[in-house]
């Protein structure tokens, strides 16, 4: 069964095009109403935070530094823990390459075919699996070293 439609006549179709018209308009209105908020609302929040931002960003270099410079005392524990967060450091791990072609090649001659993507890209984590002598019977190496890090406690903010 075919929908018959409320209107009778193109005058009433007109009219109806006029009132989507002027729903249209006010829509649009109140959209760049809201967008001029928004962007009021973000100007404000650019003008408080981008000072802080760049304020954190100077500090955490400043304690990456002085924390860099004391690392001798980081003996017993590699994480200092202070009042308002703790610095420190966390062994990280790296498969470092030289000659990306001929590390593929000696991984496909010794079965590790996957630390090799499709593209024929390495797969440093994959590699990083296995033991250090199939690392280095391919041409690579594993590098070990310190990455600082700092966390802030924030629970006394909530």
């Amino acid at each position: 069964m075919a929908k018959v439609s409320k209107f009778t006549s193109w005058n009433e179709v007109n009219e109806a095009l006029g009132k989507i018209r002027e729903n249209t308009i006010t829509i649009r209105r109140a959209e760049a109403a809201m967008n001029n908020q928004i962007t009021a609302i973000k100007s404000a929040f650019s003008e408080k935070t981008v000072p802080l931002f760049a304020e954190n960003a100077e500090l955490e270099k400043e304690i990456e530094f002085f924390t860099k410079a004391h690392i001798s005392e980081f003996t017993d524990r590699k994480t200092k823990e202070m009042t308002y967060g703790k610095v420190g450091f966390r062994k990280v791990s790296e498969i470092v390459t030289r000659n990306v072609k001929a590390i593929i090649e000696a991984c496909k001659q010794h079965g590790m075919l996957d630390c090799i993507k499709v593209s024929e890209k390495l797969d440093k984590e994959a590699l990083e699996k296995y033991a250090d002598s199939a690392i280095e019977t391919v041409g690579a190496h594993r590098k070990e070293g310190e990455k600082y890090f700092y966390d802030i406690d924030l629970e006394e903010l909530e």
